[in-house]
Order: structure tokens, then sequence, then C-alpha cells
């Protein structure tokens, strides 16, 4: 048998999906060297320091403050809708190595959205290279963007020194990474999620920037198991010395809770969403409720809940657990990319060291989404049991044999035994 061939995030595409149609998409392009701040520089307003004209300011005050390159690249994104009229940019972030937007196909393109941002970063690379054979001035007119598509809170403009684009003098040129991500805005309300989602982005920076211990991605990360008879090695994410503390059990079996889902137009089942982005629950039984009342009453006691997040009600419970700013640790079927970071809500728990993400060391990172399999879901039930210790709850593996069972966790989570 061939080995499947992986396929690039930056570079995969929606199978059978015309890019030329009406749609609305969140696209991301980054840089190839994210190390440096080609684009901009992360700022916070102060009564001092006034967030510059056209810059984007977001929750906390934060802000990206556009270098020449930066602005270089709003102005050629900026001319998208120039070429192309049936194409609206409806929301635009800028970050330091890379830059997100939100084009509205409007009318069916004569190309597809593909071929339009390899002319945007063809556009963007031009203007970087006159750039560096005519330096800007000391600072970057205010109304140097003005007249564009491009929101004027999306960072397009602002005062920048005249070194920033090419780093204390060097000559070098930004050069983006191949592809670029695309998100399709099907379900409604989808929007405006997206849209609080980019412009959250710069104190999301400063989030990981301020705690980097709690967002570094760490690959082997040693835990007891079983009471400090094993020991279990996982890739982790989040605050370690949650484990430290005393855990219960998240298990909630398929008839107690469940999700509603629609098929898909591949005839594909998925779980149906509200405008507001949160699932829609089909079934929610008395002994749902009381097990969430009972698990979420020792967490307000200090409890940490870990949950394999494997059905409906697992997953449902560690969402309420966040919402409600409860420690959590949770169990993923698969590895974290070097740059990987929460969403959502748990982005702001992990920041505020109530989140410890875990995956079983030998499950690594892959593009995409992964399926959840029986066996995965074994291994993980079986791992946040000997995790849980002492409040471990007792799970029926309906006739799967223990010795499996155990042999599956040793696998993923290469576990030994103590020194």
């Amino acid at each position: 048998m061939q080995p499947r061939k992986t396929i690039h995030r930056m570079t995969r595409r929606m199978q059978n999906w015309d890019y030329a149609q009406r749609c609305i998409y969140m696209i991301t392009c980054t840089l190839a060297d994210r190390t440096r701040e080609w684009l901009g520089h992360l700022r916070q307003k102060t009564p001092a320091s006034p967030v510059p004209a056209h810059s984007c300011a977001g929750n906390g005050g934060w802000f990206i403050d556009p270098t020449p390159d930066g602005v270089a690249a709003l102005e050629a994104l900026a001319e998208m809708p120039l070429h192309y009229p049936q194409v609206k940019i409806l929301e635009v972030q800028l970050m330091p190595e890379h830059l997100h937007f939100m084009p509205f196909i409007q009318e069916t393109l004569p190309k597809p959205l593909g071929e339009l941002i390899r002319g945007f970063k063809a556009g963007a690379v031009k203007r970087w290279k006159d750039l560096r054979k005519n330096p800007p001035a000391s600072s970057v007119p205010a109304h140097s963007c003005a007249g564009s598509p491009v929101p004027a809170h999306s960072c397009a403009g602002g005062s920048v020194p005249a070194h920033s684009c090419a780093g204390n003098g060097e000559l070098e040129i930004p050069r983006w990474s191949p592809g670029f991500t695309d998100t399709i805005l099907f379900r409604e309300g989808q929007l405006e999620t997206m849209k609080a989602y980019l412009r959250d982005n710069p104190r999301r920076l400063a989030e990981k920037r301020l705690h980097p211990e709690l967002f570094k991605v760490v690959r082997n990360l040693a835990l007891p198991l079983d009471n400090g008879r094993l020991i279990g090695h996982f890739s982790a994410i989040g605050n370690h010395n949650l484990a430290k503390r005393p855990m219960a059990l998240v298990q909630c079996s398929r008839s107690f809770f469940r999700y509603e889902r629609v098929a898909t137009t591949n005839g594909d089942m998925k779980i149906a969403h509200d405008a507001s982005g949160e699932p829609r629950v089909e079934l929610a039984t008395q002994e749902y409720q009381a097990l969430k009342e009972h698990l979420l009453a020792l967490a307000k006691h200090g409890v940490v809940l870990i949950s394999p997040c494997v059905s409906d009600g697992e997953r449902q419970i560690a969402r309420e657990a966040l919402a409600a700013e409860l420690p959590l640790i949770s169990m993923h079927n698969k590895g974290f990319s070097n740059l990987q970071k929460p969403a959502g809500r748990q982005f702001d728990a992990c920041a505020a060291g109530r989140l410890l993400m875990l995956a079983p060391a030998a499950w690594h990172y892959q593009p995409g989404e992964k399926a959840m399999t029986r066996k995965d879901a074994t291994a993980m039930n079986r791992l946040c049991q000997w995790l849980a210790g002492a409040l471990e709850n007792e799970i029926d593996y309906h006739g799967a044999c223990p010795e499996n069972i155990d042999e599956l966790a040793h696998r993923t989570a290469r576990i030994t035994e103590p020194d």
C-alpha cells in the first residue's frame, strides 16, 4: 500500500468546491520567515501613545502598527477589488508576519480565487522591491491608503520608522509562504464571529507574548498515571500544573446527551449550529443534567475536570466548564503543530492558566481533521481515567478486552514505569 501523501494546510482546498462562485471566505497569507516582524509591530494604546491613524485597536487597546512593508501589502490587497469588481473586502487584519482578510465574492469570478490571491502576492512583492529602491521618509502619511476599499480599522497606515521595512538597513525582501489557508463561511452568524476573531488577533498575540510558557507546544511532557505507578508522555499546550491537582473524569454516555446533526452536500453528517455558532442540542436527559451539575460543582471547589472529549456530552461539559471559567484538561486525538494555539474560549482559558490540552505522544500532528476511531476513543478514555487517579470513574468498554485497552494506552502515550 502506498503511503498517503500529506498535503500542507496552506495548499489544501475543499474538494469539488468552485472557488470562483459567490461566497464569503476568511483567507490567511503567511510569510515564509515568521521569526521577524516584517509587516507590523504590536503596540498598546496609552494616554501618552494613542493609536496612529488607520491602525487597528482591538480588545485591551492592542493594535498592529504597520511597517512600510505592511502598508505596501495592504495597498496591494486594496487593488484586488479594482481589478475584480466582483470582490468586496469585508475585513482585514494585519499581523507582524501574516495577513488575514475576508473577501466577499458577490458574483462569479472569471478565474478562481487562488489566481486573485496569487496576483495580490505578486503585487505586494513588487511594492516591497520598490521600497528597497526608494526607501520611505521617516513616517508614512496618514492618507497613504486613503480611498482604498480596505476598511479604515484594518491597519492601513500609521507612523512608522524609516528603517522598519528592511531591518536595520538590510535589503532583504519578505517572501510569502506557498498557498494560503481558507475558511468558507457557510453558517448563519459565522461572518460576525470571524470578524470579531480577526479584530481580537492583536490582543491574542499580546497574551501569547505575556504568557509564553502557557502557549508553548511541549512535545514530551511526562505525567504520572494510575496513582503514580506509571509515567505517560504527551504533547501539551497550557498550564502543566493543572495535572498536579485533584481531577474528576468527565464521562458521559451518548444515550444521555447528543447534538443535532444535519446532512452535508456530500452526504456526511455534521453538527448543526445556531446563529451564534453554538452547537444545537437534540437530546439532554436528566441524567446528563445531574452529571453536569455534579462535575461543575466539583470544579468550583478546585477540582480539575479532565475530559477525553469523545462523546457529545463530554465535549459539551468541557464547553460549559470553559464558559464558567473553571479548570479543564482536554484530550485530543492528534498532536499539535509548532505554531498551534487554542481558539475561542480555549485561548482565554489558556492565557488565564485554566486549560491544559494533551495529546498522546505517539499521535503526531497532521494537517486537517483526524477522524475519531474507536481505538482513539478507547485509548483516550483509559488515559484520562489513569490521569484522574483517585477520582476516576468506572468506564464500560462494551466488551473490549481490558488487557488490549491497557496495551493500546501504553503504545499511544509511550508509557514507562517510574525509575
